[in-house]
């Protein structure tokens, strides 16, 4: 390893000490020196720049809480951050895919309703569908509820939705998609 590789790999590594010492300012410095380039791998595995910064941030919050656990004998400093950082961007990958395919199944369910020739009929059975969602969405609990009307009956984005509610982004996210789960567990009892 050359001398300026291993002059960094130093500094990272006494910035990680201090950081598990409780160093806020080490901790800024250690963040100054990774952020950028752990978040160009992130956007790079999500594809989204909203979401590669909440991984960011609970990353680095990782770090904060486990700087302890580091053993510099195992990796760099920015190898284990970058580790770190991939699992956490994975793990959202995994919820996103869950989110999606919870989304696809609902509306594949949804869609099997059969289509009556009479509208009159076709009212009804809106009127009783309608009724077994509302009896359904009662039965989630009040956050998860909420952003599931404002998503899907509201319209508005997951961005808009934490905005709106103060909330973080991933918070929303996890609410959404627990309250899916729930409302479709939900809709087979009612059903």
């Amino acid at each position: 390893m050359n001398s300026a590789k291993e002059a960094d790999r130093q500094i990272d590594v006494e910035l990680l000490v201090r950081t598990a010492e409780g160093n806020e300012a080490a901790f800024a410095t250690l963040y100054d020196r990774f952020a950028p380039g752990l978040f160009f791998m992130i956007v790079r595995m999500t594809h989204d720049e909203a979401e590669a910064e909440d991984v960011l941030q609970e990353g680095f919050a990782h770090i904060w809480r486990r700087a302890a656990s580091y053993d510099a004998t195992r990796s760099s400093p920015y190898s284990w951050a970058v580790m770190i950082l991939r699992s956490k961007a994975i793990d959202r990958l995994r919820v996103r895919h869950r989110l999606q395919r919870t989304v696809e199944s609902a509306t594949v369910e949804f869609a099997h309703f059969p289509e009556a020739d009479d509208a009159s009929s076709r009212t009804a059975e809106r009127h009783d569908e309608a009724t077994h969602v509302k009896a359904a969405l009662a039965q989630i609990p009040d956050d998860q509820r909420q952003a599931v009307e404002l998503a899907f009956f509201g319209g508005l984005t997951h961005e808009q939705i934490a905005e709106k509610l103060v909330t973080p982004l991933g918070t929303i996210k996890a609410r959404i998609r627990r309250g899916l789960l729930k409302l479709r567990d939900a809709l087979k009892e009612v059903a």
